[in-house]
């Protein structure tokens, strides 16, 4: 897929899904807490006042998304910012504004990047997990890396050790925040207390339990010492994920007409998954993690992907969802709930109703060519003048 420079820079930023920019500031734990703990009562104060139908738990997690984590895909999928809400707080509590500015946090188990988390839980809630978490951070590592090597296996010597390095698109503070999104954002419920939920979290986890849950909410009852197989079901869950996939779409990964990962991107990005699962069987020491639900946290909406696909022009791409849907049914059962199959259509109906990607892109070309046009008109009025 690479689109034009113009779409890829307007929906993809720095990743929805991604997902992934370096922590702005760092921030006290307790403070940053007890900064969620009154942002949600003022949101549950602003609904009730407003008779609103919002929900407390989305309002108080997207006024915290800024920058990278509020471009135009991240509102479609996690949901728009209320500027009703955040005039409000700025009249209420002036200082919540820090929440905005979080970036990585000393928890009780070990520094995480809280903007990434909190943008991460916000798309959980909504039934997004992959894509804004670990598969957008896999994603960026693939891309990192890609054109340094001619298999899988030379793309995996090349990351191992990632999440120890400065320098990685993948690194310790946005893994923590990717597993620790899953967790607590499948605990939030819309009565949930986030900074009592993030909490009670981080007092009682550790590196094996934190890996254990996220690995059974991700990939369900696992071998992790089988290796190979370990390494294929995350491989097989990001690529089947249909946030991921669209993800992959914007970034120029994936092939439209087969509706595959594109040839480049292939190694790379198993690569990607191969560190990923090496770490977490390491962290559990090669247990067979057994879930305690059976609904693994993928989504697989087909027709809504096909849908959004269809609305930003490509219709190539949509019909070819839906093609390789009906191969892959057959062995991959749907774990898609209705919420999530909702969020996809509602992203396609924004998509066609309020942001129609050529038109938008055409309408800066003749902006920009209208702005030329009046400071030459300027310049020649000013020189006639003088």
């Amino acid at each position: 897929m690479k689109r034009s420079r113009c779409l890829s820079a307007l929906l993809t930023g720095a990743v929805l899904l991604g997902v992934l920019a370096m922590p702005a500031a760092a921030a006290d734990y307790d403070t940053t807490l007890d900064g969620l703990s009154r942002l949600q009562t003022l949101a549950q104060t602003y609904i009730s006042e407003n008779a609103s139908d919002s929900d407390p738990i989305e309002m108080t997690l997207s006024y915290t998304r800024t920058g990278v984590y509020n471009t135009d895909i991240w509102t479609i999928t996690a949901g728009a910012r209320d500027p009703g809400f955040e005039s409000y707080v700025s009249t209420q509590d002036a200082s919540l504004t820090a929440l905005q500015e979080t970036g990585v946090v000393e928890t009780p188990v070990g520094s995480v990047d809280f903007a990434h988390l909190l943008a991460s839980m916000n798309l959980v809630y909504r039934g997004l997990p992959i894509s804004g978490s670990w598969g957008g951070d896999c994603m960026e590592l693939a891309k990192q890396y890609a054109g340094q090597a001619s298999d899988a296996d030379g793309y995996t010597s090349l990351m191992t050790g990632c999440f120890d390095s400065a320098d990685s698109m993948f690194g310790g503070d946005d893994l923590r925040a990717d597993m620790d999104a899953i967790v607590i954002g499948a605990r939030l419920t819309v009565d949930s207390s986030i900074s009592d939920t993030i909490g009670s979290y981080y007092s009682a986890i550790n590196d094996h339990d934190r890996a254990y849950q996220f690995i059974a909410l991700s990939f369900g009852n696992v071998d992790t010492s089988n290796t190979q197989a370990f390494r294929q079901e995350v491989y097989e869950t990001l690529t089947q994920d249909t946030g991921m996939q669209l993800l992959l779409y914007l970034n120029g990964m994936m092939d439209s007409e087969s509706w595959t990962v594109s040839q480049d991107y292939q190694a790379p990005l198993q690569a990607a998954c191969n560190v990923l699962a090496d770490y977490l069987a390491q962290a559990v020491g090669g247990e067979k993690v057994q879930s305690d639900s059976g609904t693994l946290m993928k989504t697989m909406a087909a027709q809504a992907l096909s849908d959004a696909l269809s609305a930003m022009g490509d219709q190539q791409a949509a019909d070819a969802v839906l093609s390789a849907d009906q191969d892959t049914s057959s062995s991959s059962s749907s774990s898609a709930s209705s919420d999530v199959s909702s969020v996809l259509s509602g992203a396609a109906t924004s998509i066609q109703t309020g942001f129609n990607l050529q038109v938008f892109e055409t309408v800066l070309l003749v902006i920009g060519a209208a702005a030329v046009m009046l400071l030459l008109i300027s310049i020649v009025m000013l020189v006639r003048r003088r």
